[in-house]
């Protein structure tokens, strides 16, 4: 398989439920040795989508035509996964209850709230990562404190010469009894998106979770926003044209609960959330499913991708191109300029440019973006 083929390949995987007549061309694809599953691994790895592809394996009579050893693993992943969300529910509750206590009641986001909210049919369904959740700016600091007393503790040398009272979220915080980081959110986005998505607004629609009193979630529309915001602005892939399949697979399955065409008034960025919207629809086979028109950002992305999936040359140049320039103008040039009317910028570059561990650091990321490998 070629890499475009992979993908697509990896998406009807994902969608199998509605794509059942799918199930023969897998297995006859299995039977005739025609896919590398080592790459195919690799992807889906990349991707963080290996415990739900076993579960739609499993579901659809698949696993016993893999290679016994390729079965194996997956359900092993998978097992690690039920474990690790089980452990991660339980850190949820100490959350919210160490909250309560002090008249704090967290709105979690991404993945532990989606988890929370039933989103997903299984708890070993989605990796997650950090546990993201948002509390009312005037509670900020004293949660990230409460936390720190309770035993978390900050591991990010960086992080530590930050602006706390004015950054998106405390420094990350690790407990060493617990699975998940945690990010105590003073804002839910980057402040630049927080026009039409912010605290006052979730807060008007935020849901109650009955089998956990004292915690809430997005609604159905602001999970959709904050899908959007955290995977095509936020991490940049409407520029680089590489989607993550692990944000997609949210995606279609949010499309379950709610239109999310609907969704295009609350969002500012709408030629990038219409573009989204496309591209996921031609990632899973569901053209026009959820949005009916290509427009030009669609185009775009849609072409960035397939050069990406064709060419190894272009997928390095362009996210290498695309690496550098948004940290020399964004970053390095774009924090200098603010530095000469912004007091704060100035006290910012300040603490990081004299911390020895902000350039390690710094060495690492880089390092860590051009051992990258194309998938």
């Amino acid at each position: 398989m070629t890499n475009k083929e992979l993908f697509y390949f990896t998406g009807k995987c994902l969608t199998l439920d509605e794509h059942p007549d799918f199930v023969p061309e897998i297995i006859e694809l299995c039977q005739a040795g025609s896919i590398d599953w080592t790459e195919f691994v690799f992807f889906c790895s990349n991707h963080l989508v290996l415990p739900v592809i076993y579960l739609k394996f499993r579901k659809h009579g698949i696993l016993g035509y893999l290679p016994e050893e390729l079965a194996e693993h997956l359900q092993e992943i998978y097992e690690l996964n039920v474990s690790r969300n089980q452990q991660i529910r339980i850190q949820l509750q100490h959350i919210t209850e160490v909250l309560n206590r002090n008249l704090i009641y967290p709105i979690f986001m991404k993945g532990s709230g989606n988890l929370l909210d039933g989103v997903y049919s299984d708890i070993g369904e989605r990796i997650l990562g950090d546990i993201d959740f948002l509390v009312p700016e005037k509670d900020y600091l004293r949660a990230g404190k409460l936390f720190e007393s309770e035993g978390y503790s900050n591991t990010n040398a960086i992080q530590r010469h930050i602006d706390i009272e004015s950054s998106k979220h405390y420094p990350r915080l690790a407990h060493p009894g617990f699975e998940a980081t945690i990010e105590v959110h003073r804002i839910p986005v980057d402040e630049n998106y927080l026009s039409k998505y912010n605290f006052t607004i979730i807060d008007l629609e935020k849901k109650a979770i009955e089998t956990m009193p004292g915690c809430f979630v997005l609604s159905e529309k602001h999970k959709v926003i904050h899908n959007f915001i955290h995977s095509q602005l936020i991490n940049r892939s409407h520029i680089y044209g590489m989607v993550s399949f692990r944000d997609l697979y949210d995606l279609y399955l949010l499309s379950k609960r709610s239109d999310i065409k609907q969704t295009l008034p609350f969002i500012e960025n709408k030629k990038k959330a219409i573009a989204y919207f496309v591209f996921a629809g031609d990632a899973f086979g569901f053209c026009g499913r959820f949005y009916p028109k290509v427009n030009f950002t669609a185009w775009v992305l849609l072409k960035k991708h397939s050069l990406n999936m064709d060419s190894q040359v272009f997928y390095s140049v362009h996210r290498t191109v695309v690496y550098f320039a948004y940290r020399m103008f964004r970053g390095y040039i774009g924090q200098t300029l603010k530095a000469f009317y912004s007091k704060k910028m100035r006290k910012s570059l300040a603490r990081r440019l004299s911390n020895p561990e902000w350039y390690k650091i710094h060495f690492v990321y880089y390092k860590e973006f051009f051992s990258h490998k194309h998938n």
